[in-house]
């Protein structure tokens, strides 16, 4: 899951430093899953991308952003190391490319995505699971052993926490919790390359409508950092509906229920790049 933070987590926004921390390793047991990942640091997640089954003919090659990190035969897996930022993957064969997709990877855990072909289409895609099959225990034969160096935080804060349902204009917990935030960009960071934010909304309206609020939202936030001067290039855009992060929420009708079920979807996501802590 996303580290959702609202009003009373923005204290550990503030003590969170990684300046002469070791990071803490973790090793995820087998289990049923067919896989065991390696001791992974708390900065990086681990991507294990696999297919089920399918035609021995069709040999999709999974690339994340321009790096290749293999090509799965039927039953095969692979893994890639990522930086928890957003993400673009794209699969593709000897004939076609598939459409890029991308997605946010929280540090410190293992995500699985499956490989496979939708009906009636040409191209390959990739959907996220809970895990995989314990019978797909075959390495793809391509080797990935690149590990990125990751010196970014990703921040996620609800929206609800920061704007009325609807509105893009901070509320005045929004602004204490985007002040606390420029503070710790100011004071614990020794410097920062670049501020990206992102405005996320629900299904719920027009994409028209979403994509609009998403975009302001983002503005909002960029506008109240830039009021503290933090002295850091900021961009600011609007993902609209197009990332969801709920599954099983019922109903197109904006009932009390469902706005409340979807509540994990409205969320500005914020990543703090290029940090460095010291003076090199």
């Amino acid at each position: 899951m996303k580290m959702i933070i609202g009003k009373l987590l923005i204290p550990s926004i503030l003590a969170i430093g990684i300046s002469g921390c070791i990071p803490q390793k973790q090793v995820f047991e087998k289990k049923d899953l067919g896989f065991t990942a390696p001791g992974i640091s708390d900065k990086e997640t681990l991507v294990v991308f696999y297919r089920k089954g399918g035609d021995k003919i069709e040999a999709p090659t999974v690339w994340v952003g321009d790096r290749m990190v293999g090509t799965l035969m039927p039953n095969q897996y692979t893994q890639a190391w990522v930086c928890p930022a957003r993400t673009n993957v794209h699969v593709d064969d000897s004939l076609n490319i598939g459409q890029e997709q991308s997605f946010v990877a929280p540090k410190g855990q293992v995500l699985y995505y499956e490989v496979y072909k939708p009906t009636n289409s040409d191209t390959f895609a990739i959907r996220k699971t809970e895990g995989m099959s314990a019978n797909i225990i075959s390495h793809s034969d391509t080797l990935n052993r690149y590990k990125p160096y990751c010196n970014s935080e990703y921040i996620e804060l609800n929206a609800d926490t920061l704007f009325a349902f609807n509105k893009a204009t901070l509320s005045p917990e929004g602004v204490k919790t985007i002040n606390d935030l420029a503070t710790k960009i100011k004071n614990d960071y020794f410097s920062v390359k670049k501020v990206r934010i992102e405005g996320h909304t629900d299904r719920i309206g027009t994409n028209e409508y979403n994509d609009q609020l998403s975009s302001d939202r983002a503005k909002a936030v960029a506008s109240q950092l830039k009021a503290n001067n933090i002295g850091v290039l900021i961009d600011a855009i609007g993902i609209g509906e197009r990332d969801p992060i709920t599954r099983g929420c019922q109903g197109e009708t904006p009932t009390p229920q469902l706005i409340e079920c979807l509540a994990p979807d409205r969320r500005v996501s914020i990543e703090i790049i290029g940090v460095q802590n010291t003076v090199r």
